[in-house]
């Protein structure tokens, strides 16, 4: 189990959601705000993406001579909005489906113990936890926003 195997399979299970966009395995920053959008547009030139990245990580002994660490993971998706296109209501079914699709990968594909942890930072949630949902501008486009979090459960190998 490491870091780079469980971003690997967040990025795959992520990635196979229906609507996705574009999907970042780490935090995207530019200088100039038409950089920074370009890296969200999806295949049709529309804004749509997605980034996660480790926000933090706890470790603890669990047994005599065996520790686990808590990883948690941030997540941060957009869509441009179109009122007149019905736009926040295909936000919101995309949110739930990603929130739905970590529910049949509990081990994130045997790179994790679990993504439903009953100690650390994320203590009794289960999978994927939806934190926010919003509309926000990215500087001159008002987009949905989402923040979203996910807690992978693993163990220290010594």
């Amino acid at each position: 189990m490491s870091l780079a195997a469980i971003r690997e399979q967040i990025k795959v299970i992520l990635s196979t959601v229906e609507g996705i966009g574009v999907v970042h395995d780490h935090e995207r920053l530019a200088a100039e705000w038409n950089k920074y959008l370009d890296l969200f547009k999806d295949a049709d030139g529309r804004l749509n993406g997605w980034m996660f990245a480790l926000e933090k990580s706890q470790t603890a002994q669990v047994s005599q001579g065996e520790e686990e660490r808590a990883r948690v993971f941030v997540f941060r998706g957009f869509m441009g909005l179109k009122d007149a296109g019905d736009t926040g209501l295909i936000f919101e079914g995309l949110v739930d489906r990603v929130q739905a699709q970590f529910d049949d990968y509990e081990t994130l594909n045997d790179t994790c113990l679990t993504i439903n942890p009953d100690w650390g930072p994320m203590s009794g949630a289960m999978g994927y936890q939806i934190d926010l949902i919003e509309p926000r501008m990215f500087g001159s486009v008002l987009c949905h926003y989402t923040e979203g979090r996910l807690c992978a459960i693993e163990t220290i190998e010594r």
